[in-house]
């Protein structure tokens, strides 16, 4: 706060003081006081109006500062009442009651907000593990009845325990942490278990999966992991070439203390516009647009979901060759075992 401001915004009160100062001098001039008494009187009111003047300036400097300094610096700014002092000047009051009274509002808002986001988290899991009994059952009548409408059935079927599991997921990707567990893991198992859940739609496709250099440890969370191979997996899948025979390529390289996995398919690929956003949340790209129907959230809850258990993900790909995404995983050794406690 600058004394130049100050002045400006009290530009009225000064201009009183001043004319009442003139009027006063005049005043005893003009019933004779001598000079130097005259001198004395205006000189004591001019400098209590200076005192009153700069008091109120340094009261007012001192609070707005801190005000502005803390409104900068502060993350969550409705804890400004929290860190400034209530000031002696009535404005400075008024303004701290109602930074106060919005606190407590923010304050409630938040807290209900956070209760029905948790209230709604836990429907969504409960209507998830709900739902998957009526589809076993479904399961088991289809088994029982096997004919071509059985199973088509059963792909479709298929299509939605994966879509509720998307679900189910994304509900649980915002507090990961409590709920995952980094150990040891065989990379060949992952990678197997993985394509096993994938088998009927990579037949039904005709994709032909191919395995080198899996049989490496690595640290990682067995069930959120195999998630993120089946949305890699599935989109192999769903985007192959008709103009070739289709084939996965699971790859691994191990690099030092890492090991990097690359799933690498033949299939249509993607232009370079769409490589630098396909982790964004509900883009689809050319290719979803054009080729099958896509909602963008796998590969946007895979970024997610890596971001969270320390695992690097890349992809890069080229229109009409295919697509190659990459996992950068710690191996299970002590050294990784040390860096997986760091983060």
């Amino acid at each position: 706060m600058k004394f130049s401001r100050y002045c400006q915004d009290k530009w009225v009160s000064i201009f009183i003081f001043a004319v009442i100062l003139f009027a006063g001098w005049g005043l005893l001039l003009l019933i004779e006081t001598p000079i130097a008494v005259t001198c004395v009187i205006e000189g004591f009111y001019l400098a209590g109006l200076l005192l009153l003047f700069l008091h109120d300036f340094f009261s007012r400097k001192e609070f707005y500062d801190k005000l502005l300094e803390y409104a900068e610096d502060v993350n969550e700014i409705a804890y400004l009442s929290e860190l400034i002092t209530e000031p002696s000047f009535q404005e400075g009051q008024i303004l701290y009651y109602i930074l106060q009274k919005d606190e407590k509002y923010m304050n409630d808002r938040a807290a209900s907000q956070e209760a029905e986001l948790q209230e709604y988290k836990d429907y969504v899991e409960m209507w998830v593990h709900e739902i998957k009994t009526p589809i076993a059952v479904s399961r088991l009548i289809m088994e029982n009845h096997r004919d071509e409408v059985t199973r088509s059935l059963s792909g479709e079927m298929n299509r939605i325990e994966k879509f509720i599991d998307q679900m189910l997921y994304y509900s649980k990707s915002s507090s990961l942490q409590d709920d995952y567990m980094i150990r040891a893991v065989s990379l060949k198992e992952l990678v197997m278990s993985s394509v096993k859940e994938h088998a009927a739609d990579m037949i039904a496709e005709k994709v032909t999966p191919k395995f080198e250099g899996l049989d490496i440890m690595v640290l990682t969370d067995l069930k959120w992991m195999r998630f993120v191979l089946g949305q890699i997996i599935s989109n192999g899948v769903k985007y192959h070439s008709k103009e070739r025979k289709p084939q996965l390529v699971f790859s691994a390289v191990r690099v030092g203390r890492k090991v990097c996995l690359s799933i690498s398919d033949n299939g249509i690929g993607m232009p370079p516009e769409d490589v630098e956003r396909v982790f964004r949340k509900g883009f689809t790209g050319s290719n979803g647009r054009e080729y099958t129907k896509s909602t963008g959230i796998g590969l946007y809850l895979c970024d997610i979901l890596c971001r969270k258990l320390g695992t690097k993900l890349s992809l890069t790909s080229v229109k009409g060759e295919g697509t190659v995404v990459s996992l950068e995983f710690l191996t299970a050794g002590e050294e990784g075992m040390k860096n997986i406690t760091k983060m």
